[in-house]
C-alpha cells in the first residue's frame, strides 16, 4: 500500500526525479485545473515557480493551525504528521517523497490541521496560493461573461470552435492551436453550457489522439453529468494512452462506487495510490469503499489518512465517525460526531449519530435532546426520526413512538429502512393488542 509505514522499514536517502516531480504537480493541479481555470501552460509555468525548502531533523516544517497557504511537494526525507503539536511519541502517518499534503490550503486557503515535523534531512518544493491567485485575477480580467452578452459569447465561442476546426485540420497547426479547443471547453463548462463543453473536449480528443487529458476532461463531464456509461469509456481511453495515470484509477473506483460495485473500487483506489501516494481526496475514497464492504479497520485507518493530508475534514469526520459506529465504538464515534459540529458539517447528520451513540450507550433521554438540533436543522431527515421513534420506544412512550416512526416512514425511500420501521410500528401495534385483550366487549 501507499500510506506510510514503520520508520524502520523506510529508505532513508531517497531523492524524488524533476520529471516525476513535475508529473505530480501537473496531476495535483489538474484536479484543481476547473476551479482555478488552469491550462496546460499554466500548469507549467505555475510548477516552474515552485520553491524548494530545505529542513533539519526535528524542524518542524508546519505547526497545527498555521496558514500556510501552499501545496508541499516531499522531494527528499521523510516527513511526520502529528494530530497535536505537543506531542511527538508516535506519528499519524509518515510521508516518503512522492508525497504531497496542504491540498486544501493551497485550493482554500484552510488552516494546517496537524503539525508536520521533519524526521531526516528533508526537502519540500512548495506551489504558493498566491501564484493561483494571481493567476485568476489575469483570467477574470481577460474573461467577463455576466450580464445579457453571455448568451452572445456563448454563440461566438460556438463559431469560433468551427473556425479551429477547420484550422486544426491541417496537421501542421493540431499541436500549436490544441490549448484553444480545451480552453473554450473550460470556459463553456464554467458558464454553464454542457452542449459547447462537450463539442469542445470531443474535438481536443480528435485532434489529439496521444493525449489523455481531454479524455479525463471529457470523463469528469459525463460522470458530473450522470452518464456512468460514457465516463467510464473516456477514462478508459485515457487509461490506455497513460496506463501508468493515478487520476484514471481513482476516477474508474468513483465510477465502481457510485454503482455499489465496491469490490472493483477498492481495487482501483490502491491502484491509484500504488502510482501517486500521499492523495487525501483518495485515501477518503478509499476508506469509503471499505467501510461500505464491512472492513472497518482498514476505512478506519484510511480515513485517518486522509486526514492527516489535509482532506476536507467535516465529511471525512462525519464518515469516520459512522465507520466508529458500525465498527460496534460508540464512544470514538461520539467523539468523531463532535468534531464534525466544530468544523461546520452536516450538522444534522452529526447530531443524529450522536443519538444513535446515546441510544446504544443507554441515554434516550440525552439522544432525545440530540434528534431535537437534528430535526430542527433538517425536518424531514428520516434517520433522525427513526432514532426518535427508538427514543420514545426505549422510554415506554408508545404513542409518541408510533407519530416517530410514521414521520421516518413518510420521509425514507430506503426498502430495507421502509422494512425495519414497519417491523417496528407492528411491534407496537402488536404490544398495544396484548395490554388491551381480555377487556370488556
Amino acid at each position: 500500500m501507499s500510506r506510510g509505514v514503520p520508520i524502520s522499514e523506510q529508505a532513508t536517502d531517497i531523492r524524488l526525479g524533476p520529471a516525476r516531480a513535475h508529473d505530480i504537480v501537473r496531476h495535483r493541479l489538474g484536479r484543481l485545473a476547473r476551479r482555478w481555470r488552469l491550462s496546460s501552460a499554466d500548469v507549467h509555468r505555475l510548477a516552474q515557480q515552485m520553491q524548494t525548502s530545505t529542513y533539519a531533523p526535528g524542524q518542524i516544517v508546519v505547526l497545527q493551525g498555521a496558514r500556510a497557504d501552499c501545496l508541499g511537494l516531499v522531494i527528499r526525507g521523510q516527513v511526520a504528521i502529528y494530530d497535536d503539536e505537543g506531542e511527538r511519541e508516535r506519528p499519524r502517518l509518515v510521508l516518503l517523497p512522492g508525497s504531497t499534503f496542504g491540498e486544501m490550503m493551497l485550493a482554500e486557503g484552510r488552516p494546517s490541521s496537524a503539525t508536520l515535523q521533519a524526521r531526516t534531512a528533508v526537502q519540500i518544493r512548495y506551489l504558493r496560493r498566491a501564484d493561483l491567485l494571481a493567476l485568476r485575477a489575469r483570467r477574470r480580467r481577460v474573461w467577463r461573461s455576466t450580464g445579457p452578452g453571455a448568451a452572445v459569447r456563448v454563440g461566438a465561442a460556438l463559431i469560433l470552435l468551427l473556425v479551429l476546426l477547420l484550422l486544426l485540420a491541417r496537421p501542421g497547426a493540431r499541436q500549436a492551436l490544441l490549448v484553444a479547443p480545451m480552453g473554450l471547453g473550460q470556459w463553456c463548462w464554467d458558464h454553464g453550457q454542457p452542449t459547447c463543453t462537450a463539442a469542445a473536449w470531443q474535438a481536443a480528443a480528435s485532434l489529439t489522439p496521444a493525449d489523455p487529458g481531454p479524455r479525463l476532461a471529457l470523463g469528469t463531464f459525463y460522470f458530473e453529468q450522470g452518464n456512468m456509461a460514457a465516463a467510464e469509456r473516456a477514462f478508459r481511453q485515457a487509461g490506455e494512452l497513460a496506463p501508468d495515470l493515478p487520476e484514471v484509477y481513482n476516477n474508474l473506483g468513483l465510477i465502481y462506487a457510485r454503482r455499489g460495485q465496491h469490490d472493483r473500487a477498492i481495487d482501483a483506489f490502491e491502484q491509484a495510490l500504488e502510482l501517486e501516494p500521499g492523495v487525501a481526496s483518495v485515501e477518503d475514497n478509499l476508506a469509503y469503499s471499505l467501510q461500505a464492504r464491512g472492513r472497518y479497520e482498514e476505512a478506519l485507518e484510511h480515513y485517518a489518512a486522509a486526514l492527516a493530508l489535509d482532506e476536507p475534514r467535516a465529511k471525512t469526520l462525519l464518515n469516520m465517525a459512522i465507520a466508529y459506529y458500525e465498527a460496534g465504538q460508540p464512544e470514538e464515534a461520539g467523539a468523531a460526531a463532535q468534531q464534525v459540529l466544530s468544523y461546520g458539517g452536516d450538522q444534522a447528520a452529526a447530531y443524529a449519530l450522536l443519538a444513535a451513540v446515546d441510544l446504544e450507550l443507554g441515554q434516550p433521554e440525552r439522544a432525545l435532546a440530540h434528534l431535537e438540533q437534528a430535526l430542527y436543522l433538517d425536518p424531514g431527515y428520516e434517520q433522525a426520526h427513526f432514532y426518535q421513534g427508538l427514543a420514545y420506544k426505549a422510554l415506554e412512550q408508545r404513542e409518541a413512538a408510533i407519530e416517530a416512526f410514521k414521520q421516518a416512514l413518510n420521509h425514507a425511500d430506503d426498502e430495507d429502512i421502509r422494512t425495519r420501521i414497519l417491523e417496528y410500528l407492528d411491534e407496537l401495534d402488536s404490544s398495544q393488542g396484548a395490554r388491551g385483550g381480555g377487556g370488556p366487549d
